[in-house]
């Protein structure tokens, strides 16, 4: 039996939605890649080895392998990127927020069926919220660092409020929703 070649029967006959959804796992990636080239002094080997780990995430997306790409990908960025508050640092957490939102709705259902619009609404959904928070807490941090406060408790409550907002806001919107119980949302 061969575990590739059952991987690549799947890819086959994937539903059009998936063959979409896998696209974007390679997207992602690349693009996370790209990133990491032009913001720091990265070799070509964190990218070719993003390039093999990505393609393999593709055609099993509902393994570990996303995590490994992100971990792996958070390693790279911190040790080839002199300057932590680097500008790309925005977008290439998006491009792997993207990365883990895309496994997870493949990994949800078979890769033969098609993707329900009620998962993908609430993906999206989450997304936004996520990604805007990224954001928010993005420009906080560099607010603060371009202030210059004296001192670091400043910008470590600031950053907590922000992240506790961030959490509230999501609570509200897709955890607790009217006629629900924060248990039954449908999709983990």
């Amino acid at each position: 039996m061969n575990p590739f070649g059952d991987l690549i029967e799947d890819l086959r006959t994937a539903s059009q939605g998936q063959l979409m959804l896998r696209a974007a796992v390679l997207v992602s990636v690349l693009a996370f890649a790209v990133l990491l080239v032009l913001s720091g002094e990265s070799t070509l080997w964190a990218v070719a080895v993003l390039g093999v780990l990505g393609a393999f995430c593709a055609l099993n997306p509902h393994t570990v392998l996303p995590a490994a790409i992100m971990i792996y990908g958070m390693a790279v960025w911190w040790t080839g990127v002199p300057d932590p508050f680097n500008p790309l640092a925005l977008p290439a957490a998006l491009s792997l927020l993207l990365l883990h939102t895309v496994c997870a709705l493949a990994a949800a259902v078979p890769a033969q069926a098609t993707l329900p619009r009620e998962l993908f609404g609430q993906y999206a959904v989450r997304l936004a919220i996520v990604s805007g928070a990224t954001t928010a807490l993005s420009l906080v941090a560099w607010l603060v660092v371009e202030a210059e406060p004296p001192g670091g408790l400043v910008a470590l409550l600031v950053g907590l409020l922000a992240l506790g907002l961030a959490v509230g806001v999501h609570y509200v919107v897709v955890t607790a929703r009217p006629g629900r119980r924060p248990h039954e949302s449908g999709v983990g």
